[in-house]
């Protein structure tokens, strides 16, 4: 038990450890013209707006694809969506590791909704090109496979230094997450953002869980206590610093005279979400911890614990963990299933 404990534990602590963040992609950009439209995530607007992304180079990409197969009618409810996974870094000269192609269900219902009400429809198009990495995902759209030819045309480039003149305009630094709609259709940029991107995503945190689970061979219980600060980056929250109070029962000596008699930890703990989209949180967490509190011989004088816990989702937490007796002696692994309140 305690060999398939430990490596447990160890699994879960390279894969915090060592697993690798993906860029927070926070920042949204639509650029709609006449017959195409391309949406921009990246972990930064300006650094990733539309005129900086060789968008003529990823069209013959696209073209050298397409010329190489033929592609059945489309339905009117169907789309085709062509995915390009690139390696981590954006380097517009690597060829693509991998190609995907897809038919799809088209999917007209998906808007996107401004505070002073405007909606824009921002699934527009049969034909789809995705272009995937690390630090951002470009999405083009089209009705026809006739419009990647407007990407080649003198009206493109124009539309490109409108783009430019926008974004160098000095109170755009100004927010902290950008979302928003750029109308390329006219002769002047109209522009939509999200007030969003001026809001606290700071928080307070008061929380409570029970927990289960197997320390020093013996089934043990909890109750646990947060108190914490999250700190949020662009709409998404990335960390957070808590002090936790446990009260751990354990059942290795448990009789009629001192049934419930426990054992109080209080631990220092931080958490960070590796995920890039609020869609799919990814938390990973480390904390240390004491006995403060000693009430019977399940544990000895002077133990400290160290911990991992990967977050399953809201409701479920696991916690490998790391025990030792009088400052680094008698070290044995236990492992906790929390759940929050």
């Amino acid at each position: 038990m305690k060999t398939i404990i430990s490596f447990i534990f160890l699994f879960l602590l390279s894969s915090s450890v060592f697993g690798k963040e993906a860029a927070f992609k926070g920042d949204t950009i639509w650029y709609k013209f006449d017959k195409v439209l391309i949406e921009v995530t990246s972990n930064n607007a300006k650094q990733y707006s539309i005129d900086k992304l060789s968008i003529q180079e990823r069209i013959k990409q696209i073209k050298g694809v397409l010329s190489e197969m033929t592609i059945a009618p489309l339905a009117e409810d169907e789309s085709i969506v062509m995915t390009f996974k690139n390696q981590d870094e954006v380097d517009w000269n690597t060829h693509f590791k991998e190609i995907e192609l897809e038919r799809i269900e088209r999917n007209k219902t998906k808007l996107v909704v401004f505070e002073d009400g405007t909606t824009f429809e921002k699934e527009q198009g049969q034909y789809k090109f995705h272009f995937l990495y690390q630090e951002l995902e470009i999405k083009i759209s089209i009705n026809d496979l006739n419009n990647l030819e407007y990407f080649s045309s003198a009206e493109f480039n124009e539309k490109l230094k409108m783009v430019t003149d926008f974004f160098s305009e000095s109170e755009r630094n100004e927010r902290k997450r950008m979302v928003g709609w750029l109308d390329l259709r006219t002769d002047e940029v109209k522009t939509y953002f999200s007030n969003i991107a001026n809001q606290n995503y700071d928080m307070i945190i008061l929380s409570g869980g029970i927990g289960a689970g197997w320390v020093k061979n013996s089934f043990v219980s909890d109750i646990n206590f947060r108190v914490g600060l999250s700190f949020g980056k662009k709409g998404m929250y990335k960390n957070i610093y808590a002090i936790d109070y446990s009260m751990m029962y354990d059942f290795s000596e448990s009789n009629d005279n001192d049934y419930f008699k426990l054992n109080h930890f209080v631990s220092l703990a931080w958490e960070h979400n590796f995920s890039s989209t609020p869609e799919k949180d990814k938390w990973y967490g480390f904390s240390v911890g004491y006995l403060v509190k000693r009430n019977n011989d399940f544990f000895k004088k002077n133990t400290f614990k160290v911990a991992v816990n990967k977050k399953i989702n809201d409701t479920f937490t696991v916690k490998p963990e790391l025990y030792f007796n009088d400052f680094l002696k008698n070290v044995y692994p236990g492992i906790r299933l929390s759940v929050a309140f």
